[in-house]
């Protein structure tokens, strides 16, 4: 389970960051959603790198080209939006973070495996490789069962800072 920090004023927060936990689990692929040049989105299908054991949790990574529209985005512009959902739990969750990108080679030697040798198949490919950590900060759900009734007129609202998640809506 994605461990959490909960501030003591929020009752079910932990509720429903377990049903966020849940979904983003539950969800092969998720849909990320980045700035384009001209304002409008990019939005395009991934599969998420697992963090390493002690890291945050609720980072979300993500392994690129670095010389894709993708990259190229979130240079320009740091804020992105990735979606989960699991259609059988009638469930999804809308994750904003600041996205970085982690482009030195060294870095990306020592987290690479063989499994991304399928998508990076040549050493030019792998030269290009950039993994993207994104930070969270704020959380949207539509979680049946688990977020407010009526279900579906209105998201959810998890936000994070230093001192932890907070319910804002």
């Amino acid at each position: 389970m994605l461990e959490t920090t909960v501030r003591p004023d929020a009752a079910n927060v932990s509720s429903l960051l377990a049903g966020a936990a849940k979904t983003m689990r539950s969800a092969r692929y998720c849909w990320l959603a980045s700035t384009a040049e001209h304002g409008a989105s990019h939005i395009r299908p991934m599969g998420r790198v697992l963090n390493d054991p002690g890291e945050d949790e609720w980072k979300i990574r993500f392994l690129t080209n670095g010389r894709s529209r993708k990259a190229a985005d979130m240079r320009r512009a740091t804020r992105v939006t990735i979606l989960f959902q699991h259609e059988p739990d009638l469930a999804y969750v809308s994750f904003i973070g600041k996205a970085s990108l982690h482009e030195d080679a060294s870095e990306t030697q020592s987290r690479w495996k063989p499994a991304y040798d399928v998508y990076f198949p040549s050493e030019a490919d792998r030269a290009s490789a950039t993994f993207v950590e994104v930070e969270p900060e704020r959380l949207e759900l539509w979680i049946r069962g688990v977020t407010p009734e009526p279900f579906g007129l209105r998201a959810t609202v998890l936000e994070r800072d230093a001192e932890g998640w907070r319910l804002t809506r």
